[in-house]
């Protein structure tokens, strides 16, 4: 009997690693979701909160006001508690942060604005409330997007401090999460006359470069933040570098940039200033004579008794006197009070004429130099807050500049406004003339006295042509010459003077910096300026003019010490020479720019013709006559160090690589030290050109 066969039991198999492998596969997919949905909701969150912060921020600028303690904080330091009056508090602050004195310096309001500040302009005091605002709208932002991550710190840019540092507290950069920056640029009217200009600022097309360059005045091309006048747009961006959570490293994405925008019109939070007015309509007409309603009631009257009112019909002739003025009294142009401030002698002239203005047509002005500057110089004058009428340089005193015939090539005429030259009716007019290459405070070495007899001309004409009236500057004591003990000044010590590479700038020119850690006075009486020092094979240049000083190299607040033209290199001169028009002074502690400008570019001269740093090697600045300044040589490049080698395929050439003088005509044993079966190998050809050019920077030295 054969037994029955068991029956096969096949194991059932597991459904718990299936289950896995589904949940591996499509966790990625849930967890994607979900931190996407967390990630979206935060971004959104910033995003709205972000436009909350630009509202409060605009709102805020539009009204005009700013808070002193912000100020205070910004440059840590405490406001005395016995001022508790707001108006006490802000007066306080605001010389604290933009001096505007009676004398002295206002360095911080006129690197600015680029005119000095009058403590008697309501103008002035309103631009100096103005730069207070942007600190105070920054915190006002920072305050709408407190719920943010925020990094501590900002960057005020185009506001500096009495130092010329721009005020940043950034503690974190541009590309770090959790950047917050607020960019504020305005629509304010141009402060000078500039043809087809409408706005002093000029805002990037692309907002996200944060740009709002000043279109005139000596901070032409600077990036400076603004929040506008009265009636002014004022345009506010807030920028956010969002932070990221979403655990996912398949893009090295560490925050999203957010930003919100505003647009508003300021208030009219203080009176504001008229901008191009006709000369016509700024004087006052003489309608109020010429309203005939009187003439016109004979005609109706029935009595022919009144014949006697024809003598009314002499009113006319004011009529035809309505357009001319009154010609001015010139006793009546006179000399309000005369200062120093800074390195500018300002005359405040009062022009007392009911109707008519005058307009300066001459100056003569008496004016020495120190012993200790004997480089000063007069720069140009003007009208305060005003371009210049004359612009020098005229380096030898008195200073003569006439709107004569022939007329004077630095005389701008400013024809047909003349605005430039119009000291107007019934008003204070400043006049002033700038002094370059001297003391930076004109009063630490002279008086009024020192400019005695200077005489201003004022035509009594439209636009001024005639000399009818004369102002002199009289009633000051002429004070003894300036000491003549500049003999006592200690000698220089040469290694007080440190000369440094700084960096290539547009338009080919080349930024060098001396610092003068000396306790005497420094000149600069001639240099060395080295280009393509080692022969390399670069396109040609030519060297135009060496300023210095300034905040560029077109500045017209920098000095111009040589100007003229040279393609050879190096080119050396000194005080006196060829080209050389001053010694340009560095006060004792003073750091100063260097600006050599080249021509044959409008970029900078390592990005656009491929100049290396070292190809400055051997430039050097010579200080008082005695010190040759030169900073420290920087390496050439290795790739440039060979030009000849490419032209090595045989060996006739390697005698002018090897400059051995003797085997120089023997091709056969020139090279002992270089096996001949070396030379017929293009790769170690190349290899041993590299190393004997390794000692050529041995001549960059400059005595």
């Amino acid at each position: 009997m054969n037994p029955t066969p068991e029956p096969t039991v096949t194991p059932r198999r597991s459904r718990r690693g299936q289950t896995l492998a589904e949940f591996a596969l499509t966790l990625p997919i849930l967890l994607l979701l979900m931190f996407g949905v967390i990630e979206f909701a935060r971004i959104f969150h910033a995003w709205i909160t972000l436009q909350n912060s630009a509202r409060a921020a605009a709102r805020y600028a539009i009204t005009g006001r700013w808070d002193p303690d912000d100020i205070a904080n910004l440059m840590d330091v405490d406001i005395p508690g016995s001022l508790t009056a707001e108006e006490a508090r802000k007066d306080w602050m605001l010389n604290q942060f933009v001096a505007c004195p009676e004398s002295g310096s206002d360095t911080v309001f006129y690197e600015h604005w680029g005119h000095h500040c009058e403590p008697g302009d309501d103008e002035d005091q309103g631009l100096r409330a103005d730069l207070a605002r942007i600190p105070s709208i920054v915190v006002r932002a920072r305050q709408g997007a407190a719920s943010l991550g925020l990094a501590d710190g900002d960057r005020y840019v185009g506001l500096k401090g009495p130092s010329g540092d721009v005020y940043n507290t950034e503690t974190g950069s541009e590309n770090e999460p959790g950047w917050f920056h607020v960019w504020i640029c305005s629509s304010r009217p141009p402060m000078y006359d500039v043809e087809n200009q409408r706005f002093r600022y000029e805002p990037s097309d692309d907002r996200g470069d944060r740009l709002c360059e000043v279109t005139e005045g000596i901070n032409l091309g600077e990036n400076q933040y603004d929040a506008g006048g009265p009636g002014d747009a004022v345009e506010i961006i807030v920028f956010f570098n969002h932070p990221l959570i979403t655990p996912l490293n398949l893009v090295d994405l560490k925050y999203v940039q957010l930003r919100a925008r505003r647009v508003m019109i300021n208030e009219s939070f203080r009176s504001t200033r008229v901008v191009n007015l006709p000369p016509q309509l700024a004087l006052p007409t003489f309608t109020p004579s010429n309203t005939p309603l009187p003439s016109n009631t004979p005609l109706p009257s029935e009595t022919p008794t009144p014949t006697n009112t024809p003598s009314q019909t002499f009113t006319p002739p004011p009529t035809e006197t309505t357009t001319p003025t009154p010609t001015p009294d010139c006793s009546l142009v006179t000399i309000d009070s005369v200062r120093l401030t800074d390195r500018f002698l300002q005359i405040r002239i009062n022009n007392a004429n009911t109707y008519a203005p005058v307009f300066i047509t001459r100056a003569e002005v008496q004016w020495s130099k120190h012993g200790l500057y004997p480089g000063m110089y007069a720069d140009y004058m003007s009208i305060a807050t005003r371009s210049s009428f004359w612009r020098g340089p005229d380096y030898n005193p008195p200073t003569i500049a006439e709107n004569g015939d022939p007329v004077d090539p630095r005389w701008n005429d400013d024809a047909p406004d003349f605005e430039l030259r119009m000291f107007d009716a019934n008003e204070i007019t400043t006049w002033q003339i700038k002094f370059s290459n001297g003391p930076a405070t004109l009063s630490d070495y002279f008086t009024i006295g020192h400019f005695a007899g200077t005489k201003l001309y004022f035509g009594t004409e439209w636009g001024g042509i005639n000399q009818d009236c004369i102002v002199e500057l009289t009633g000051y004591p002429t004070p003894t010459p300036p000491s003549e003990t500049p003999t006592d000044t200690p000698t220089p010590i040469c290694t007080n003077y440190e000369v440094e590479f700084r960096s290539f700038e547009n338009n080919g020119v080349v930024r060098y910096r001396i610092h003068n850690t000396d306790v005497a006075l420094a000149y600069i009486t001639g240099f060395t300026i080295s280009w393509n020092t080692y022969g390399r094979t670069l396109p040609p240049i030519l060297l135009d003019f060496v300023s210095v000083g300034g905040t560029h190299a077109f500045d017209p607040a920098g000095v111009v010490i040589w100007d003229g033209s040279d393609n050879t290199s190096p080119h050396s001169v000194t005080s006196g020479g060829p080209g050389w028009r001053v010694d340009a002074a560095i006060e004792p502690g003073q750091t100063i720019d260097v600006w050599i400008d080249f021509d044959g570019t409008a970029k900078k001269l390592d990005r656009e013709l491929g100049y290396d740093e070292s190809d400055f090697n051997g430039t050097s600045f010579q200080i008082n006559f005695d010190c040759d300044g030169e900073p420290p040589d920087v390496p050439t490049p290795v790739d440039t160090l060979p030009p000849t080698a490419s032209y090595t395929p045989s060996i006739t050439q390697t005698p002018s690589k090897t400059n051995t003088p003797g085997p120089t005509h023997t091709p056969t044993p020139v090279t002992p030290s270089r096996t001949p079966t070396d030379t017929y190998t293009p790769r170690p050809a190349t290899d041993t050109p590299e190393n004997t050019p390794a000692p050529t920077p041995t001549p960059i030295i400059w005595d």
